[in-house]
């Protein structure tokens, strides 16, 4: 019935087509004919149409036709007067069963007839969604599913053209145990469908009733699905499934893949198990494979206890990646498990999973029944194969997991790299990623470590970075070409970046390798002192600078030119010399996106901004001192000295750098009236510390402005501060004799 009133409508459309030919042919003639000027047309004459639209419906169809027939201006006309009768959602279902659904799609397509066509696609949406959440709607589809073929065909048409939203309702009804007789006709219906139904019913694949889960293979078959295959692995060849849902899946697998009922003793659990591992690490490694939707999300469906019927989830590619390939990766487990991969790869991607469902600011607890708890027990082995497979992934909710419950039960073993050994630890200090970068940084530091290894002179200028982080990414330009530099920079600005410009290499990796937040370096192909390649090979040499992801820019043929230095240099890559940022940054966003997590927020900043601190003091004020060097970063101590918040630790770290003016520095912040005292205090000890362990590096004026503030200042706290770095100072017998003097005798009660 639907399929003849396409048909219909076809053949109307062919013949309004042959009027709207004819008439413009007799106008055409007409005209010719006649020496009169034209007389100015109504729209009756403009309009090829025999008899203007009175009802709504003749509306809709005259702009379906005057759309197909490229008189969008006529098209616009009618959805106007269409519009102007304001039609119900009961209209909107009807046109939608006369015209389908695409015409509607078409209209909305064009920038001509919107907004009122694109509003008009969004009520006919609403109005669907609630038709296919009816159940009253949808148990009077499968009534009419068994009242004969015309009924049937007629209530087949109706469902498909409510698409996938009546899935979840009508999967409700096939539950019901007296419909159990009329399932044979409803997986007919969902058959019938076509394709739109195929994710749905991927999802039914995990319904608690084994009927359900058989009945819904058997539809995935007819409709060809090959997309289901992944999820047939396990109920074909998992020895806890019914024996009925086991048969389902593994005649449904083996027409998907093509072979014949009579080879299916060639495929094996051992297939399967290799299969399903094969699937779970391609979805870890590869989240980009999954198809989005316009909003760049993976929608997924997936039973729910609660609802007693599938629900659909709009999920980020990665959330969305990790999920299927923990549902793969423990279905491998589940048939093979002796098998170490399927482990690690269950582990991991649970741990990514957790970390991103929770939310970055949330802290990771090892609380029983949690990934991270499930980490602890699995010991330090298994956690740095998975922390090594996460960086090679580039997984960084896994590698910054695996990191924290590495600091908790990992050994100084795990600072080794030797050429055999490559410590995954280490390697995680020169992540692309900032947060892995700092896990790494805190990992090393509470493995404790007694001697240097390689990468230690990281952990400090990992450390200042969180200390300085001024909230912004920043990046780095260099080219000698002004012009060009500061528009490159200016596109890169409208991508979220603060750009610096140098003219030189040279000056453009200093200043990358001093500066905290440099999250891309962007170098010209005719780079200047340095040329290009040794440009970037003294950034990949750096520790400072080697993780920093680069984008090489020039002219488009010079691509091929420098594909080989692009590939040495990774994380890199080519853009072409763009005229306009939106071109430019097309180019390098979604390499970009795939080196970096989501920015950190004000919080995380701040926890780790603290927790930086802490650590340079730790080293300042121990043993650490000798393994990491904390001079590099005397500037940005003093800086963070006017943060209240963090001032303490500051003061201590900068204590542990033996300079005259860290000396200095701290003096100056001891006599500063306007500082929290609090804070002056603490800069009085260290004072006297550092001039207990380096000597007085003060010169004459400034042990007199010391000596000056120590008498005048009103903090009694401030004052007994100072007056231990007066001590330091070794004064001689007659200071000291003359101080004791102005010390009153103690009174006898």
């Amino acid at each position: 019935m639907r399929q003849s009133g396409v048909f219909e409508m076809a053949r109307i459309r062919h013949v309004l087509v042959l009027i709207c030919s004819i008439a413009a042919t007799a106008f055409t003639g007409a005209g010719s004919l006649s020496a009169q000027p034209p007389a100015k047309k109504s729209v009756i004459e403009r309009s090829p149409l025999l008899k203007e639209p009175t009802t709504p419906e003749e509306m809709f169809a005259a702009t379906v036709l005057m759309f197909d027939l490229a008189r969008l201006d006529l098209a616009a006309q009618y959805l106007e007067q269409f519009d102007a009768t304001s039609p119900d959602e009961t209209m909107l279902i009807k046109l939608r069963d006369k015209h389908g659904t695409a015409e509607f799609l078409k209209l909305a397509s064009s920038p001509i007839l919107q907004p009122r066509s694109a509003k008009l696609l969004e009520r006919l949406n609403d109005a669907a969604r609630k038709q296919a959440e009816n159940p009253e709607y949808v148990d009077a589809m499968l009534q009419r599913l068994t009242q004969g073929p015309t009924e049937r065909d007629l209530a087949i048409a109706e469902l498909r053209n409510a698409g996938a939203r009546v899935v979840p309702e009508l999967l409700k009804q096939m539950s019901k145990p007296e419909l159990v007789d009329q399932q044979d006709a409803f997986v007919i219906a969902l058959a019938k469908m076509g394709n739109q139904v195929v994710a749905p019913l991927v999802g039914a694949l995990d319904s608690p009733e084994p009927r359900i889960r058989a009945a819904m293979m058997d539809a995935l078959g007819w409709l060809d699905a090959a997309e289901a295959i992944p999820y047939l692995w396990f109920p074909a060849f998992d020895e806890q499934q019914p024996l009925g849902v086991r048969t389902a899946a593994r005649r449904t697998l083996i027409k998907l893949l093509k072979g014949s009922p009579d080879r299916g003793s060639q495929v094996s659990s051992v297939t399967a198990s290799n299969e399903l591992k094969r699937l779970a690490k391609l979805l870890y490694r590869s989240p980009d494979l999954l198809p989005g939707n316009e909003e760049g999300a993976v929608n997924l469906w997936a039973w729910s206890e609660k609802d007693g019927t599938i629900i659909q989830r709009s999920l980020t590619p990665e959330v969305a990646a990790l999920f299927l390939s923990t549902r793969f990766a423990r279905q491998s487990l589940a048939l093979s498990p002796e098998q170490m991969e399927p482990q690690r790869q269950y582990l991991a991607s649970l741990l990514g999973l957790e970390v991103l469902r929770q939310g970055w600011d949330t802290p990771r607890v090892a609380t029983p029944g949690s990934a991270m708890y499930l980490g602890l027990t699995a010991g330090e082995e298994t956690m740095a194969q998975v922390l090594a497979e996460a960086l090679e992934a580039g997984r960084h909710a896994t590698a910054v997991a695996a990191l924290e419950i590495l600091a908790q039960i990992g050994t100084r073993e795990q600072l080794i790299t030797s050429k055999s050994v490559k410590s995954p630890v280490v390697a995680a200090l020169n992540s692309p990623d900032s947060r892995v970068q700092f896990a790494a940084a805190t990992t090393v530091l509470k493995l404790d470590p007694t001697q240097g290894f390689s990468g230690a002179n990281r952990i400090v200028s990992i450390l200042a970075r969180a200390l300085t982080d001024v909230q912004e990414s920043r990046a780095v330009v260099i080219d000698s070409d002004n012009r060009r530099a500061t528009a490159t920079s200016g596109y890169l600005s409208d991508g979220g970046y603060f750009g610096y410009v140098a003219s030189a290499g040279r000056d453009g990796f200093e200043h990358a390798a001093t500066t905290a937040g440099v999250e891309l370096i962007a170098v010209h192909v005719n780079c200047q002192r340095w040329d290009l390649t040794q440009t970037l090979a003294n950034l990949r040499a750096d520790s400072r600078t080697a993780a920093i992801p680069i984008v090489i820019y020039g002219p488009g043929k010079m691509r091929q030119e420098i594909v080989r230095l692009v590939g040495r240099t990774a994380p890199a890559t080519f853009a072409s010399e763009s005229a306009t940022s939106s071109d430019f940054l097309d180019q390098i966003v979604p390499f970009m996106k795939n080196l970096k997590s989501a920015a950190l927020s004000p919080q995380e900043r701040n926890l780790q901004k603290g927790a930086a601190a802490f650590w340079l003091a730790t080293i300042g004020s121990g043993s650490l001192s000798k393994i990491f060097d904390l001079s590099q970063i005397e500037k940005e101590l003093g800086a963070a000295i006017e943060d209240p918040a963090i001032a303490p630790n500051a003061l201590v770290a900068l204590s542990g750098i033996g300079t005259p003016s860290a000396q200095r520095r701290l003096s100056d912040v001891a006599l500063n009236a306007q500082m929290d005292e609090n804070v002056s205090q603490i800069a009085g000890n260290q004072l006297a510390y550092h001039i207990q362990h380096y000597g007085l590096m003060l010169t004459n004026d400034e042990v007199i402005d010391l000596h000056s503030g120590w008498k005048s200042t009103k903090s009694p706290a401030v004052k007994s501060a100072l007056a231990g770095v007066i001590g330091s100072l070794r004064p001689n017998a007659t200071v000291v004799s003359e101080r004791l003097r102005q010390f009153p005798v103690p009174p006898t009660n």
